[in-house]
């Protein structure tokens, strides 16, 4: 692994300086970066998705360990120092691009590859030092894409989803309390249902900022999420679930019955009034204080007159 010396010669070398406003903060301890990879738990028959690879230091312990590796980096500078590196390895692949399309999605590139690798004698894992600006919709989207893959009921559909057996990634402290954060809590919101309904998580390392270059100013938590399938079997429908939950956090000191009556609500408030009943919900109640197993509850009553309504 490379130490604080030799990443800035390397990017001395072509002129770069980090850019905060990229995440381009750069995981410098050694043994921080292989507890990261121990946590993930590594088999060698594993396809991983690695977010933000930077000049391939994570990149590097990871080849060792993984059956192959999709390193994608967005920064044309750093994805030229990967390539020239480590492109010699076969069981790398690297995609100079966004991880997303878009602000929500995951790029459809980075899927189509992820496919082409898979067998069934594989499973994809996320492994990363996630860059702030894109943790969110990562971790969300890579838990969405699961569930669409298990529910998916063509091969045509199959193949515009992926199912991530686990994602272990290094992000802020602040995202880490919020995707493990429960009922109640300040913290609490769509990410933590999300993350609750669809995973099991294990919390592990708090990071200090020193152990990163260019220095942050905030803590760093190291995290691993199984996706649970039994628990996303559960599930009807994952849009509804989504558009239900951005539409009640959006109001979340509200009672949960008078954000039907907002105009931007995308359910109809004698469809939804009726889902909370069904799902013994008390009316009361404000977002904050309503359980992830009930959040799913009341998608689910809505999800029957949704294929009704269809």
């Amino acid at each position: 692994m490379q130490n604080l010396r030799e990443i800035r010669q390397l990017l001395l070398s072509e002129g770069f300086r980090p850019n905060k406003g990229l995440g381009q903060s750069f995981l410098i301890d050694g043994n921080l970066m292989r507890k990261l990879v121990d946590l993930a738990d590594l088999t060698g028959a594993e396809i991983v998705l690695e977010v933000g690879s930077a000049t391939g230091s994570l990149t590097e312990e990871l080849l060792l360990r993984a059956k192959k590796v999709v390193a994608v980096e967005v920064d044309k500078v750093l994805a030229g120092i990967l390539h020239r590196r480590l492109a010699g390895r076969e069981n790398l692949i690297i995609i100079n691009r966004s991880i997303l399309a878009g602000k929500q999605k995951i790029a459809p590139e980075v899927i189509q590859v992820l496919s082409n690798q898979f067998d069934d004698s594989s499973e994809v894992h996320l492994v990363a030092n996630l860059p702030f600006c894109v943790a969110v919709p990562v971790i969300m989207n890579c838990l969405i894409l699961s569930w669409r893959s298990i529910h998916a009921a063509s091969e045509s559909d199959k193949k515009k989803a992926i199912l991530f057996t686990r994602l272990t990634f290094t992000v802020q402290q602040e995202l880490a309390e919020r995707l493990i954060a429960s009922p109640g809590q300040r913290a609490y919101g769509s990410i933590s249902v999300i993350a609750a309904l669809l995973s099991r998580i294990k919390t592990s390392t708090i990071i200090p900022p020193q152990a990163f270059w260019p220095r942050p100013e905030v803590f760093s938590r190291t995290m691993r999420m199984d996706f649970d399938e039994k628990l996303a079997r559960k599930i009807k429908n994952i849009d509804v679930l989504k558009n239900l939950l951005s539409s009640i956090f959006r109001h979340r000191r509200k009672k949960i019955t008078t954000i039907a009556e907002y105009k931007d609500f995308p359910f109809p408030a004698k469809q939804f009034l009726q889902a909370l009943r069904l799902a013994d919900i008390d009316s009361s109640a404000r977002p904050d204080q309503i359980s992830p197993d009930a959040y799913r509850r009341i998608a689910n009553e809505l999800a029957k007159e949704s294929y009704r309504g269809n």
